[in-house]
């Protein structure tokens, strides 16, 4: 075997092996922004474990003064509110009955 096909073979490997890392890596972090109640301790206190554990919450209100909470902006034009919580945060407010 010649040098030159030896350095396009290890090449190639090396290029083989970035991909599958890549997608392991994507595989990973995918799965636990859909679980992010599985996040190990050790990667829920990096950055990147923090933004997997938050949702942003959209509230609007539409022309006839109802308003709406959903998970994605509305239309453009129209005026909202966002807020970021973190994924154990109860984001419902309290029922008459339990309010001082």
């Amino acid at each position: 075997m010649s040098i030159h096909r030896m350095r396009h073979e290890s090449k190639s490997n090396r290029l083989l092996w970035a991909v599958a890392l890549l997608l392991v890596l994507g595989a990973t972090v995918g799965y636990f922004k859909l679980h992010p109640e599985d996040i190990p301790q050790w990667a829920a206190r990096t950055s990147l474990g923090r933004d997997l554990q938050t949702t942003t919450v959209y509230k609007w209100q539409d022309a006839s003064g109802a308003w709406h909470v959903g998970d994605a902006p509305p239309a453009s034009g129209i005026d909202y509110q966002s807020q970021t919580y973190t994924r154990d945060s109860n984001v419902l407010p309290l029922p008459p009955q339990l309010q001082r």
